[in-house]
């Protein structure tokens, strides 16, 4: 750590990038994909921002689990020299924002199948590893582990994706939600096993006080917040998609006006879930607020995948059918 250091304090001393690189950082922000990918999922291609969504909460809940398992240190949390450009309570290694940029820009290219789109991903990729480093928030080898990590979880999503698809499909509608669900607590099983390896390991006082001193900001590694997110999204959004493919599919709407409006409606309804059970945990005991990150999740991607649709045809902005993209 103490060589790849330098590497952050190198970058720092070009501090003209500092908007660049929180700009970059963004894009790797759950912020973000809650941004994108209902936008995909709506207004061009449903199974596409499925297999967005999909890979997405994969890559992170594993992330979650390897982050525990690794528990390491962030930059600003051991070196007062460092600028803490950014702010970050849970551990570091490997890079969330860096496999989850492969992941998730990787699918895209493989879906739109051109040089460019793999050109594209791979430079947004190199950029958002390299604004966490920039920022303060991480190590290096916290990134290139980042990366590696991505890239073989989009190889295994690609091939597991072509072995299970038609299997999922041939189950009735329970048994490809009951599916959801388990997959939903296999998630959080991986994150308990990871908690059972640190074997009584103690966060360093140090960490917690460098960290505070460096942003004003408290840390708090061990938070589930991020696990139960991914694995409430899992069950949401994979429940949501059999429920629209079995009783509700949609034509995602071809004019420009129309796809701009059945977003801002769907957004709506997606930022009162989020926002507003995230009030729910004010004065909360921990498990009630965790109970709320999960349900938060859940129907944050039962909306997404099947309630927004569902009133965005009853409101005449979609139509039922099955989508071109689907046939």
């Amino acid at each position: 750590m103490e060589n790849t250091l330098a590497l952050t304090l190198l970058l720092q001393t070009q501090a003209w990038a500092l908007n660049i690189m929180n700009l970059a950082s963004f894009l790797g922000t759950e912020e973000f994909f809650l941004l994108i990918m209902p936008a995909v999922y709506w207004c061009w291609d449903a199974r596409l921002g499925f297999r967005l969504g999909m890979i997405l909460v994969l890559s992170n809940g594993l992330c979650d689990s390897l982050k525990t398992a690794f528990h390491t240190p962030r930059p600003y949390w051991v070196s007062l020299e460092v600028n803490a450009w950014g702010s970050e309570t849970c551990f570091g290694l490997p890079s969330a924002h860096a496999q989850n940029a492969v992941a998730f820009w990787g699918l895209l290219a493989s879906y739109i199948k051109t040089e460019r789109a793999w050109a594209a991903a791979l430079v947004l990729s190199l950029i958002i590893g390299l604004s966490r480093i920039y920022l303060g928030v991480h190590f290096a080898e916290d990134v290139f582990c980042g990366w590696a990590l991505g890239f073989l979880i989009l190889g295994a999503f690609l091939l597991a994706e072509k072995q299970m698809k038609d299997k999922l499909a041939g189950l009735d509608q329970e048994m490809q939600i009951f599916v959801s669900l388990l997959a939903s607590f296999g998630l959080l099983s991986v994150y308990a096993l990871a908690r059972f390896s640190m074997d009584g390991w103690q966060m360093p006082s140090s960490w917690a006080n460098c960290a505070l001193a460096a942003t004003g900001n408290a840390i708090d590694p061990l938070n589930l917040k991020f696990t139960l997110t991914s694995a409430g999204m899992l069950f949401g959004l994979g429940a949501g998609y059999s429920l629209m493919r079995r009783r509700m599919r949609f034509l995602t709407p071809d004019a420009a006006s129309r796809k701009a409006t059945c977003y801002l409606m769907g957004m709506v309804g997606l930022l009162m879930i989020w926002y507003g059970l995230g009030e729910l945990r004010q004065g909360q005991t921990a498990n009630i607020v965790d109970a709320i990150y999960y349900l938060r999740a859940a129907l944050a991607g039962i909306w997404v995948a099947v309630l927004a649709p569902m009133l965005l045809v009853k409101v005449g902005l979609m139509e039922k059918g099955i989508d071109r993209t689907e046939k």
